[in-house]
């Protein structure tokens, strides 16, 4: 699989890939303010889009002139909707380096998962976003993505996570 717009291509990601895809994250990470929790590396990377059972699937965008050295890439899985008794696709991280903004990456990528949702028989096509990057959000919108003011994120994690599985089933 390769798209391309305007000097840049959208392909899927390869193990070769690993390295820059990290570097990326970590860059988004910085970006969000979230370094405190980054905990990837390229040994558990490798294992969550590689390994026997992967958990999520990767585009990158690359320079024409340089198609080995990835600008953007794009996490994604498939979910399901209960309600709708249908997988959904979901966009876990979609991270394009500031200097290749503004030249068509992310328009691609959505254009591209929107099409795989719909050749996937998908009921809805969702993520979430910051509420503080509006940039992100006007993005989104332009595309016509609506943003869900009445739900919330509900999280587990670390130590939270540990308590309550730790908890009898009587409880």
């Amino acid at each position: 699989m390769s798209l391309s717009t305007s000097g840049y291509g959208l392909r899927t990601a390869r193990p070769e890939d690993i390295p820059h895809i990290l570097a990326l994250m970590h860059e988004m990470a910085v970006f969000e303010k979230l370094t405190d929790i980054f905990q990837a590396t390229e040994a558990s990377l490798h294992n969550s889009l590689f390994g026997e059972h992967p958990a999520v699937k990767c585009l990158v965008a690359h320079t024409h002139d340089n198609p080995d050295v990835p600008v953007a890439y794009i996490m994604w899985f498939f979910n399901y909707s209960s309600f709708l008794d249908r997988r959904g696709l979901y966009l876990e991280d979609i991270y394009v380096q500031p200097a290749h903004r503004g030249n068509g990456l992310g328009s691609m990528a959505l254009k591209h998962l929107a099409r795989l949702a719909i050749e996937h028989g998908c009921g809805r096509f969702e993520w979430v976003v910051l509420d503080w990057n509006q940039n992100a959000i006007d993005f989104y919108q332009r595309h016509g993505a609506e943003i869900l003011p009445e739900w919330r994120i509900v999280r587990l994690t670390g130590d939270a996570l540990h308590r309550l599985a730790q908890q009898t089933l009587e409880a």
